[in-house]
């Protein structure tokens, strides 16, 4: 009896919180909308859009992505290259700990796997415009690099390339097709450098295809 009356009032009192908390007392739907992470999806259009060499970048939902959120005082963490094989692709680099596959440093994953994995509406496609034929020339370089296998860079210094980190991998295949020339936006911070996510909203350089948080339909 005492059991019963303990479980009792712990059920109430997890009740009132809830109720305190929201203002209302809330669904087990909405609690689980609010708390648990639902996975982003791109619309069926956007993949008539796409041409392989675009650029794909997104927030992450683990506590790396807040890490870096937290040096970078930006609201994207991770990006890629979308290359087309059967289906549409992604090669990126990520640490083994954050990987589906267990694997540190370069691969290459479904871009619907790639997507499922941002947060907040944080995901954007671009695609790069500051040399001639980027489509043509930017996925066999992108495929060079994973064939490689080169580990993650967990110290992310742009000085080493023996290893690279996410945005680095694409820091180094955007110089090798536009003469050695970087196309980054860079702040140093420390001893450091950064690759700042907003080089990827710069229209002189990148064309924007589409944005999950603002668009309902790709650009044409």
């Amino acid at each position: 009896m005492k059991t019963f009356k303990i479980f009792t009032i712990c059920l109430a009192m997890g009740s009132a919180l809830l109720i305190s908390c929201s203002g209302k007392e809330s669904t087990s739907n909405e609690v689980l909308e609010k708390y648990v992470h639902i996975p982003p999806s791109l619309p069926d259009s956007v993949f008539t859009k796409l041409k392989p060499g675009d650029i794909i970048i997104r927030k992450g939902n683990g506590p790396l992505s807040s890490h870096i959120m937290n040096n970078t005082k930006e609201e994207y963490t991770h990006c890629g290259i979308i290359v087309k094989e059967d289906k549409w692709r992604v090669i990126h680099t990520i640490g083994g700990t954050s990987s589906e596959e267990d694997i540190d440093g370069i691969q290459m994953i479904d871009l619907d796997e790639f997507v499922k994995h941002g947060a907040d509406s944080m995901l954007f496609i671009c695609r790069p415009i500051f040399a001639d034929s980027l489509d043509v020339k930017i996925p066999p370089l992108a495929y060079q690099y994973l064939e490689k296998a080169i580990p993650f860079d967990h110290r992310f210094s742009i000085f080493t390339t023996d290893k690279y980190y996410c945005s680095e991998l694409l820091f180094y295949i955007f110089k090798d097709v536009n003469n050695g020339k970087n196309v980054f936006d860079v702040r140093k911070q420390h001893n450091s450098y950064i690759l700042l996510f907003s080089t990827f909203f710069d229209t002189k350089k990148f064309e924007p295809v589409f944005h999950l948080k603002y668009d309902n339909e790709p650009k044409k």
